[in-house]
């Protein structure tokens, strides 16, 4: 708390002589816009700042152990959605969740193939027709040699929340598992999950981390996977707990554990964004719905391989948390008088991805700086605070 009170000082006598030594004359229009512009940026990053290390100043300590109560284990559906994963991969997700330490009676296991609707296979694209044929035919006989059960869909509508709603309308468990296709979980993940939806009647959702044996293309590319935490134990380890202290942390996608009446609240998973997950989260957060997140890897991942399947992910993270800023904002909504969830939800996801433009605006500042300023007499200056500094 020191080390954090001491940087809130920095960083308002830092705002302080920003506001009042740095602006432009409001008279020079050329120079005050360009200037204000800078100047907003810096506040929108400050504000940004205030906000996260609210969230996660004081996050809640590990959750301890919670077993289901044996005999009074409820019926859970596990959910492996799928668009166009290999048939390998799949087998060892769902064998791994096949394979989990539950009552079998209460336990079935769900492929949820995107890649193989009867609108792909009847497409007038006669190679994807065959491709989601065949598809259709191998993923049908691995879950029958897996002893799960596969299902599809007649067509492809509102991506994965569509597919995952399908997977609903089918099944009638008391809680739903979800996996992705490439997360495998481990023997124990219900085992150390269900147990918390006794505690509560109005949990909706208890998260796991994403932990992933590889590393992602830039950790790859700078070897820093063994040496460095990664961006993904940043978040999983400290802003989710953070988010866990105030009931607001989110469902991530995978490695979760949802309440079907919950969802049946909010008429199934959200698809008003690309990002269902963390749409539905703040759907049913608004609703008075609460959430527990248990700081336990219990699954292991796979990152993407290449750079632009990493970028293609980020992106569409970003585009989905636009979508959700436009049409979920919850200032913007009615329905649940405790909206603390649901803003911090806002505050530090949402809000998080615009960071782009405002590092653009700073990045034009800079390059704007180096075409127009009098770089020599700048260097000067530089220089002479370096050799005063040092002494010499």
């Amino acid at each position: 708390m020191i080390a954090l009170a001491f940087g809130t000082a920095v960083v308002l006598r830092y705002v302080y002589w920003r506001t009042t030594g740095t602006l432009p004359p409001i008279n020079q229009p050329e120079n005050f816009i360009p200037g204000f512009l800078l100047y907003l940026a810096e506040m929108y990053s400050v504000m940004m700042l205030a906000l996260s290390l609210f969230v996660v100043a004081m996050p809640l300590p590990p959750r301890p152990s919670r077993a289901a109560t044996p005999g009074d284990y409820p019926k859970v559906d596990v959910f492996v959605p799928s668009y166009n994963e290999d048939a390998s991969l799949l087998a060892n997700t769902l064998a791994a969740a096949k394979g989990m330490d539950y009552p079998a009676e209460k336990l079935r296991v769900w492929l949820l193939d995107d890649g193989g609707t009867l609108q792909k296979r009847n497409s007038t694209n006669l190679v994807e027709a065959q491709r989601a044929t065949a598809r259709n035919l191998e993923l049908q006989k691995l879950c029958t040699d897996l002893g799960v059960r596969y299902l599809t869909r007649d067509r492809n509508e509102h991506a994965k929340a569509g597919n995952l709603n399908n997977g609903m309308s089918h099944s009638d468990g008391d809680l739903i598992a979800v996996f992705d296709a490439d997360h495998a979980p481990a023997r124990d993940f219900l085992l150390e999950t269900v147990g918390y939806f006794e505690d509560d009647p109005r949990l909706f959702l208890v998260q796991t981390p994403h932990f992933f044996l590889n590393p992602d293309p830039l950790e790859r590319n700078l070897r820093t996977f063994e040496k460095m935490p990664s961006e993904n134990e940043m978040f999983y380890g400290i802003i989710q707990r953070g988010l866990d202290k105030w009931n607001a942390a989110f469902f991530c996608g995978s490695a979760a554990v949802l309440r079907r009446k919950a969802l049946e609240d909010t008429s199934g998973f959200s698809g008003k964004s690309i990002t269902e997950d963390c749409e539905t989260a703040l759907a049913l957060h608004g609703r008075g719905w609460n959430s527990v997140y248990v700081d336990r890897p219990l699954i292991a991942g796979l990152q993407p391989a290449t750079f632009a399947s990493f970028i293609g992910q980020r992106s569409r993270w970003a585009q989905g948390m636009m979508q959700i800023l436009m049409f979920r904002f919850p200032l913007f909504k009615g329905g649940s008088d405790d909206t603390t969830a649901p803003l911090l939800h806002v505050v530090d996801t949402v809000l998080a991805f615009p960071i782009s433009a405002h590092d653009l605006s700073f990045r034009a500042a800079l390059l704007s700086f180096l075409r127009f300023a009098d770089i020599h007499r700048v260097g000067r200056r530089v220089h002479g605070v370096y050799a005063c500094l040092s002494g010499r």
